[in-house]
């Protein structure tokens, strides 16, 4: 452990803590409760339940994963209270947090999130007096205003000319929001696949992640680079993190641009979303380096996905907020030298708003070696006795983030309906994410024929995925959902697992018919019949779980895949692909 590391990274949080407290200690209070390790919010959801009040009791239900006990608490309430309409906020109840923000004095902040909740940005700034937290909205509007760029350091300059070197592969430094270690998700192992495939090419590669990062998820960093599998991470820890976000994006590009020159690189490569391209592409302008935006999702349909009724969801999609998001999206892509991204229907939806075609490469999700290394001979049934699990019934479910428009709750329904026929279905769900409380909830009539394991690392991921007799995808008819492809289908095909996925474009383009099928989207009924025939023909679960790993062997392995990365990165620094 770096010591004078960690004590920069210490005095980090003391100064962020000492920021939010000041600015808003109510609602800083709530997020830190509700981010607390599961165990340890649990305790304080029920210490806060020993105490009179509606707001306590209600925020007791909430932090216990109690939703809807916290909803009615909400809505009976005859005592609303800041702290009652900061619950109801984060229940998705707009209407009721709103009403409370009107009748409850000192609730300019409430009425501010509110506002920007619905995407009212500049609704969001007017309720609020001069301050900080207005200065800081009002910033955040101007990130997001056509033709905004962060300023970089006058001091960096553009490098000469590509000088000779021995390997004549380019190098890359890659801009990331996350990473392992600290970070398990789809984002952070997709990132380090591509890394670690195009280290082994003979690339010479690192990542940079954002300012404050690991700090800002309650992690600390063991020094200002950490290595996971020759893999360099740097961090950028701020003694104090500046107070806007335009700010803090001038100082992260300076970073980049100085990190870029000291590690030689020859190609800077950023993801989604927009934040990230726009200190990325600053960074390359001011160092004369050419640059790769990958786009792995559609930030500003996934956050109207959000919206906790079709109302509020149609509301968000005509909102200043979405417009200007999406706008930003496509001004980012269309200025970075090259753009990647996952599967045929991301690719058209960047080039009806704008993006040139000629500027798009399309590398889709894989199947790391994991994957494809798993012992898949092993019956479903098998798998679960090694975990633990009943041998007995047919098991469905998936691992994935935990979130809406994923539409677990269909397939909850889908297996509650087959029961109730006689079908002796199981649900099994691995992963956690915001919707996991109300899920459970919905769950509950099922008793111990659904399991749920709460957040697992990428290995036990995999081993539940196996334990499964097939993996259902039943993502809403959602415009994100129809746009971007998700990497579990490919993982369920590469895992010999037959595929239920719902009807959508980006779903449809990563199943062959030979390895699933599809179902309407948000029809239950309709995925209880299918998995009800699944469940009494076992011949056929077999062949699509044969048929899909063939399939995604074939054509999706990342050490074939990762290849085309080094590829673009030739063509964008003007030497031949190796």
């Amino acid at each position: 452990m770096n010591l004078s590391f960690l004590a920069r990274q210490i005095t980090n949080v003391v100064t962020t803590t000492a920021a939010h407290i000041t600015d808003d200690r109510v609602f800083f209070g709530m997020q830190l409760a509700r981010r607390l390790p599961g165990p340890a919010s649990r305790v304080v959801g029920r210490v806060i339940g020993r105490f009179p009040g509606d707001a306590g009791q209600a925020a007791s239900a909430w932090l216990l994963g109690q939703e809807t006990t916290a909803k009615e608490l909400v809505n009976c309430s005859r005592t609303p209270s800041r702290l009652l309409g900061e619950i109801a906020l984060n229940l998705g109840l707009l209407d009721e947090a709103e009403t409370i923000a009107e009748t409850v004095p000192r609730t300019a902040a409430l009425s501010s999130r509110i506002r920007w909740t619905k995407g009212d940005i500049d609704g969001a700034i007017a309720v609020l007096p001069a301050g900080a937290r207005r200065t800081r909205l009002i910033e955040e509007r101007r990130s997001l205003q056509p033709g905004w760029w962060p300023e970089v350091n006058s001091h960096i300059t553009a490098r000469p000319s590509r000088p000779t070197k021995p390997n004549p592969l380019p190098s890359a430094l890659y801009v990331l929001t996350n990473s392992l270690p600290h970070t398990r998700s789809g984002y952070a192992y997709r990132s380090h696949a591509i890394l670690t495939t195009l280290k082994e090419a003979g690339h010479e590669v690192a990542a940079a992640t954002r300012p404050s990062y690991p700090v800002t998820i309650g992690r600390v960093s063991s020094g200002p680079i950490e290595t996971v599998d020759g893999v360099d991470y740097l961090r950028q820890i701020p003694l104090r993190p500046l107070s806007t976000p335009t700010a803090r994006l001038d100082d992260q590009a300076s970073w980049l641009a100085t990190q870029a020159q000291n590690r030689g690189a020859e190609v800077l490569h950023t993801t989604t979303h927009h934040v990230n391209g726009l200190a990325t592409g600053a960074a390359a302008k001011v160092t004369g380096l050419p640059w790769v935006y990958e786009v792995r999702g559609v930030l500003e349909e996934t956050w109207a996905a959000a919206g906790g009724t079709p109302a509020e969801r149609k509301a968000r999609r005509a909102s200043q907020r979405f417009e200007l998001m999406r706008a930003k999206e496509i001004e980012v892509a269309s200025a970075a030298d090259a753009v990647i991204t996952l599967g045929e229907t991301m690719r058209e939806h960047l080039i009806t708003g704008g993006v040139p075609a000629e500027s798009i490469t399309l590398i889709p999700n894989s199947v790391s070696e994991a994957v494809v290394d798993a012992d898949v001979a092993r019956t479903p049934s098998e798998v679960r006795t090694g975990l633990g699990l009943p041998e007995a019934g047919i098991w469905v479910g998936t691992a994935a983030s935990i979130v809406g428009y994923e539409g677990l709750d269909d397939l909850v329904d889908a297996v509650t309906v087959a029961r109730s026929q006689g079908v002796d279905l199981r649900l099994l769900i691995a992963g956690d994410g915001v919707a996991l409380p109300s899920l459970r909830e919905r769950a509950r009539a099922l008793g111990e024929h659904a399991v749920f394991t709460g957040r697992v690392s990428q290995a036990e991921a995999v081993e539940h995925q196996l334990a499964l007799d097939a993996i259902v995808v039943p993502r809403k008819d959602e415009p994100v959902c129809r746009l971007v492809t998700p990497i579990k289908p490919i993982e369920a095909m590469g895992l010999a697992r037959p595929v239920v996925i719902s009807d959508l474009p980006a779903l449809r383009e990563l199943i062959p018919d030979s390895a699933g099928v599809c179902v309407s989207p948000e029809n239950p009924r309709e995925l209880a019949d299918v998995l009800s025939e699944l469940a009494f023909d076992e011949g056929t679960r077999k062949s699509f779980g044969q048929n899909g790993r063939e399939h995604v062997l074939a054509t999706r392995r990342w050490k074939d895949i990762g290849r085309r990365y080094g590829q673009v990165y030739s063509q964008l620094a003007g030497v031949a692909a190796q």
